[in-house]
């Protein structure tokens, strides 16, 4: 299953790299268009180019590092897998929201049969509640938009929109960002999210950060830009409140971040602190540029960092950072990759991230949006935190358990997509402006200002240039004097023969004893007000409240609607009277 699956994998992504070529483009949307009375919703762009490329490498790397396991522990992943997939393209490549709502039901069913073996039900309710309310959300925001155009297609919808009245316009907006926001997880909307990522199949965890959050980014940029038209529109309120919910998502999810102790759901909220970044400047008329920017780079690092803290668990069978701890000696390769994930996570020169956090920050700098700004770079430098947490809880510091002194070097599956990813990292730090023309492509289908630049090496913006390949030369001649520097001191050095005989007087210390900063790292910052009150509160809270009133509703729904077949036809009379006099009216 997992051959035939990278199989699919690879020639999808084949087939996508293609699109590349303009005249096969062409020819997909000829062939297409024979098919009308088929696939009449269904067309290529540059947009949906993009993050259908995204899509078919993820599923690819993904795939890859399904080899490394002897036994088929994937077999549910990979047997719903391509469906899944499918059900993606589907809601990239279509025109019209009636097959977008189809492909977004398909991804959230799917994933429900992904998540259901390994899901606690408490968890696995929470997806399911979360799932059906976005998609009622999604439909209702359909029906509205289509009671003004009488059409379901994006490029009719932006003349239905304006037909609509102000109330009707502000309830579409309301309920479509609650559809788009739950996917993403924005905070308020992430309570299913992290359990969800905590307890997924560890493969099947990188794919959801990687790639099915990012539906609810594309269905954003597509409902703001070719629906409300928000660059065009006076809805300065709307673009505020976008971009409150942006920043407030990356402050709280960084410090939710830094206390967690468990690996998987670290990187679940470093993922939805990432993806508040992209929300922060989608609604910022300069700001699409970053948004796409970002969203790639992301993806890229997501897919980095789940698939090496997956091969750490499969090898360790430990999930928490105070578990783990001294593996640089014994995974030197998985050290050396998780390292650039994080430098890029930070949004570090001189590698890919810092392009991105650039344009944001840029972005942001150009609209004036000073305050908003400053709470993005605050979000930001507090990131550190969390990204050397989670290299000192795995690699370095001292081992927590004898049993990590023993264990070798990763599968080689797992290091190839890694390998492959940070390779790309590398380059695209190098030479930032690499995938400029291509982000351009899609900025001029959507009517927004290119990103600027000169050559390859150079990303420029309003407000400056950044020359990649400069600042990779320079960092990468100083690695080479600290590392000679290092090789130098380390063969004065002597080598330790056992490393648990520390710091009591050559007494062992038994495997309770917490021997590195890992158990603690971090806690301290409660002492700071408002951080130790995002740790104290929870949105578990609110959704406790909202569910104790509903089962209040229902029970007294339920005195109505006894189950008597006489008295529910008695209610239905009623209700068909009420209906006819309404009408008449």
């Amino acid at each position: 299953m997992r051959i035939i699956n990278t199989l699919l994998a690879f020639l999808s992504l084949a087939l996508l790299l293609s699109f590349w070529q303009d005249n096969f483009s062409f020819y997909v949307d000829l062939a297409l268009l024979g098919l009308h009375g088929v696939v009449v919703g269904v067309k290529t762009s540059a947009l949906s180019n993009v993050f259908a490329l995204l899509i078919g490498f993820s599923w690819l790397m993904v795939s890859i590092a399904s080899f490394a396991s002897k036994k088929n522990t994937h077999s549910t992943l990979f047997l719903w897998l391509p469906i899944l997939s499918l059900a993606l393209f589907l809601i990239v490549y279509t025109v019209d929201y009636l097959l977008f709502f189809v492909g977004w039901e398909v991804m959230s069913i799917v994933s429900y049969f992904i998540l259901a073996p390994t899901l606690t039900p408490k968890a696995l309710l929470k997806y399911i509640l979360f799932a059906m309310a976005s998609a009622l959300a999604l439909l209702m925001g359909i029906v509205i938009l289509y009671s003004g155009a009488e059409t379901l297609l994006y490029i009719d919808a932006n003349h239905g929109f304006t037909l609509l009245s102000q109330q009707m316009k502000m309830i579409l907006v309301l309920l479509m960002l609650f559809a788009f926001f739950v996917k993403i997880g924005a905070i308020g909307f992430h309570y299913w999210l992290v359990d969800s990522y905590a307890q997924a199949d560890d493969l099947f965890t990188t794919y959801l950060s990687a790639v099915l959050s990012k539906m609810g980014i594309y269905g954003l940029i597509i409902f703001l830009t070719q629906v409300v038209d928000i660059y065009s529109l006076d809805w300065k309120i709307l673009a505020y409140t976008i971009a409150i919910i942006g920043v407030t998502t990356s402050v709280i999810a960084t410090f939710k971040a830094i206390k967690e102790d468990e690996l998987k759901r670290l990187l679940a909220y470093s993922s939805i602190a990432q993806l508040g970044y992209i929300v922060t400047i989608l609604a910022i008329a300069g700001g699409m540029g970053g948004v796409l920017y970002h969203a790639l780079i992301h993806t890229l690092v997501k897919l980095l960092l789940f698939i090496n803290i997956a091969s750490i668990i499969a090898l360790t069978n430990r999930s928490k950072l105070s578990q783990l701890g001294g593996l640089i000696y014994r995974t030197p390769h998985s050290f050396v990759l998780l390292l650039i994930g994080i430098i890029v996570l930070a949004g570090m020169p001189p590698l890919a991230g810092f392009a991105s956090k650039y344009l944001v920050y840029t972005s942001l700098l150009d609209a004036k949006m000073l305050l908003i700004l400053s709470a993005v770079m605050f979000a930001s430098v507090s990131g550190f935190l969390y990204v050397y947490k989670l290299i000192y809880g795995i690699y370095l510091g001292h081992p927590t358990h004898k049993s990590l002194e023993s264990v070798d070097e990763v599968s080689k599956w797992y290091l190839i997509p890694q390998y492959i990813i940070a390779l790309l990292l590398v380059i695209i730090g190098a030479f930032p402006a690499l995938i400029v023309p291509t982000l351009n492509t899609v900025l001029v289908q959507l009517h927004v200002a290119p990103i600027p630049f000169e050559t390859s090496t150079i990303l420029e913006s309003p407000l400056g240039a950044y020359n990649g390949f400069v600042v990779m030369s320079a960092f990468a001649v100083i690695f080479v004097l600290v590392l000679f520097f290092v090789w130098r001191v380390k063969s004065k050095a002597k080598n330790v023969k056992n490393r648990f005989d520390i710091a009591y007087c050559g007494e062992e210390p038994t495997s309770a004893t917490p021997l590195h900063y890992g158990y603690g790292m971090g806690q301290e910052l409660q002492r700071v007000g408002f951080i130790a009150i995002i740790w104290k509160q929870s949105s578990a809270s609110f959704y406790n409240a909202l569910t104790l009133m509903l089962f209040s509703l229902s029970t007294r729904l339920r005195k109505v609607y006894t189950g008597n077949l006489a008295s529910n036809f008695n209610w239905l009379i009623i209700f068909a009277i009420f209906l006819l006099c309404w009408g008449l009216e």
